[in-house]
């Protein structure tokens, strides 16, 4: 190319980047579309997986952690594949029974895949996903492509929204919300964090009531690229927020957990639900900003807490659906935290920049994650005695895969050391999807869980 040439498009691409700048003309995000007539069928939480078995609910909560985090979930999801079980009378894989999948950041690949893809996934997931240099693609999306030095300094599209765009066309294949209702899959919630508020935001058309926004237009590559946009390396990625604008009507369980405050069971992580919800409909919020769903709860499991704190006051089970009726309530963590070893307390030196920031951000997410778990084991213990007078007794099984769980310190070192990447070395890997089976078959609930399940054949 010419000297004049070079010259005259490096003037054009300045040029039309500062008109980006100060007019806002580049915003090239999708448009949320519009809902007419909030309660209208979408992509809601449903009784059980079509097909499944009403009296066993299976739950898998798979955490963040990069690559690292859906290998271990992906790891899972192949072992619950070769695990056969009778259910009903019926013999199953366990994989068939699983009803619902909370995830976050990472752990959002192999949910939203398995939930659309089915039994395609085990034979794509590893070659379009966890052995992709996805990091490397983005960098040539940046580089290569004139259009994109222009979106990026409008201020309005950021690298994340580079990434919903790379996961739309290379991993989804542009596959929506409204796509994923048709695919017969377990329920898939992908949980991110809203900026402002620091509530929860999933994306769910319950969610996308309170914004006023059709979620079955939504693509999952936007949901992933939002669920796992980490500050301050990734930008947020924005919604259009048209909140009391389609007649939405609070539910049931808003009031209820309204009128609780003050007893001793207050329903609180429903109340600050429902409070979050309402803020919506300030119309001094026309967008919202939505990053990492790992920094409200990295493990997915708020869903689960706060349907279980609703039990007494939302008859329509409208949360999670079939916990009243389910005999057997299985729970499945995939926990991808690693805790490494440092070593700066060697030094008077305080750590750098980089590792502070990752400090900031890790400390407060790991101490909840752990949180969580406690929990959730105790809510489980309270819904198997509560179960009514007279009925089929209930059994509860929290099943955690975490590297802390390995009895080998020297493979436990090794797995709290992975990186959390977007790509990593196909050894590691391999690594993370063979310890994930294992952990889980050598997990004491999962071995009672096929113990109860073999005695009722």
């Amino acid at each position: 190319m010419k000297r004049n040439s070079i010259v005259a498009l490096v003037g054009a691409v300045a040029l039309l980047t500062s008109l980006c700048v100060f007019t806002g003309g580049c915003a090239q995000w999708p448009a949320t579309t519009r809902l007419e007539r909030a309660g209208a069928p979408g992509y809601r939480p449903a009784l059980t997986r079509p097909g499944g078995s009403d009296d066993l609910l299976v739950v898998l909560a798979i955490s963040g952690g990069g690559t690292r985090a859906a290998a271990l979930g992906y790891g899972v999801l192949e072992e619950l594949r070769r695990t056969e079980v009778m259910v009903d009378g019926v013999k199953r894989r366990l994989l068939d029974e699983v009803d619902l999948i909370s995830s976050v950041s990472g752990g959002t690949f192999p949910a939203a895949y398995y939930a659309l893809r089915g039994e395609k996934t085990f034979e794509e997931f590893e070659s379009r996903v966890l052995l992709r240099n996805l990091e490397s693609e983005l960098a040539k999306r940046i580089l290569l492509n004139p259009a994109n030095w222009i979106r990026l300094p409008s201020g309005t599209f950021g690298k994340s929204d580079l990434f919903a765009e790379l996961y739309d066309e290379t991993v989804f294949d542009h596959a929506t919300f409204g796509d994923l209702q048709r695919s017969g899959g377990p329920f898939v919630i992908i949980n991110g964090t809203d900026v402002t508020t620091g509530a929860r935001f999933s994306f769910t058309q319950d969610q996308f009531d309170a914004i006023c926004g059709d979620l079955s237009r939504v693509t999952l590559g936007r949901a992933v690229a939002t669920s796992t946009a980490l500050p301050p390396l990734l930008t947020p990625i924005t919604f259009e927020n048209r909140g009391g604008t389609c007649g939405r009507k609070a539910p049931a369980w808003h009031a209820a957990a309204e009128a609780a405050i003050g007893e001793s069971e207050t329903p609180g992580r429903a109340l600050l639900r429902a409070r979050a919800l309402q803020s919506y409909e300030n119309t001094a919020r026309p967008y919202i900003h939505i990053f990492d769903g790992g920094l409200s709860e990295n493990l997915g499991l708020t869903e689960m807490l706060m349907a279980f704190e609703l039990l007494k006051v939302d008859p329509d089970e409208t949360v999670l659906p079939g916990l009243r009726r389910a005999r057997k309530l299985v729970v499945i963590v995939v926990n991808a935290l690693r805790f490494p070893e440092v070593d700066w307390d060697r030094s008077p030196a305080p750590p750098d920049t980089e590792t502070l920031t990752d400090q900031m951000w890790s400390i407060p997410v790991d101490r909840i994650s752990l949180d969580s778990v406690e929990q959730v084991s105790e809510k489980l213990a309270a819904w198997r005695v509560a179960a009514p007078a007279g009925g089929p007794e209930r059994r509860a099984y929290l099943a955690q895969v975490t590297f802390d769980n390995l009895k080998d310190p020297a493979e436990r070192h090794y797995f709290k050391q992975v990186k959390t990447r977007l790509t990593l070395p196909k050894e590691q890997v391999d690594r993370l999807r063979e310890v994930a089976g294992r952990l889980l078959h050598e997990a004491p609930a999962f071995k009672r869980l096929l113990a109860d399940l073999q005695s009722e054949r």
